[in-house]
């Protein structure tokens, strides 16, 4: 059984390193009056300290625009002031990074990634939408792979084990949480799960959705409290 549970985790151990198989996009910027917009595929995000990071994209071609919004006239338009409009070609594996100097050129450089640089745990950032966006969130793929395979472990509790790698490895989505929740029958493991995977979760203020995978309320109650001291600490 030992042999068994070990493959597993070995099984579970390539899942999760698929999800950091991507590719790393970085955007910067020298500090300017004027707040820098961006745009990558169409969808916008908001750029924090004048920089932004989008980890795991796909590898492939990504359409990069980076622009200013001009003061808006009497009539109430404004001009974008285009800095950046091109596409880039992202390679497994890569971070490409894209800095705006102080005259409003846009540089651009690519490295491997490696996971001993500080860099390459920079935080994601998520759309301007309000949706989380590109980080290390297990594809709809991946995350049935990982279904299927805790599925397939007979004992709950080499399965709890199993689940909390595959959470502490990468982000989910609150909805994501709840389905693994679904895959235990005891309520104290459901729980267990729940509390391992909040810190890991991008769409926190979500979280108490979650309260739908527990039976009892006593069990609901200590989640909210859980969540509420983690917030505070």
């Amino acid at each position: 059984m030992k042999k068994i549970f070990t493959l597993f985790i070995t099984s579970l151990f390539s899942l999760a390193v698929m999800a950091f198989d991507g590719s790393r996009l970085s955007i910067s910027a020298v500090a300017s009056s004027q707040e820098i917009k961006i745009e990558v595929d169409g969808k916008k995000y908001t750029m924090k300290n004048n920089t932004i990071t989008l980890g795991f994209l796909d590898q492939g071609r990504h359409d990069v625009k980076i622009y200013r919004e001009r003061k808006r006239n009497g009539f109430g338009f404004g001009r974008r002031e285009i800095i950046y409009d091109n596409t880039v070609f992202l390679k497994r594996g890569f971070h490409l990074d894209i800095t705006v100097n102080r005259f409003g050129k846009a540089l651009v450089d690519e490295r491997r990634m490696d996971v001993n640089d500080e860099w390459y745990n920079d935080e994601d950032e998520y759309y301007d939408n309000g949706g989380w966006g590109n980080s290390n969130v297990l594809s709809n793929r991946e995350f049935n792979d990982v279904k299927d395979q805790l599925r397939k472990e007979w004992f709950e509790n080499n399965r709890l084990n199993s689940a909390k790698f595959i959470i502490e490895k990468n982000s989910l989505t609150t909805s994501q949480v709840k389905e693994l929740m679904l895959l235990f029958t005891f309520e104290n493991n459901r729980l267990d799960i729940a509390k391992s995977a909040y810190r890991k979760t991008v769409d926190k203020q979500n979280y108490l959705n979650v309260n739908d995978a527990l039976t009892f309320n006593s069990s609901k109650e200590e989640l909210v409290r859980f969540i509420r001291e983690s917030r505070d600490r």
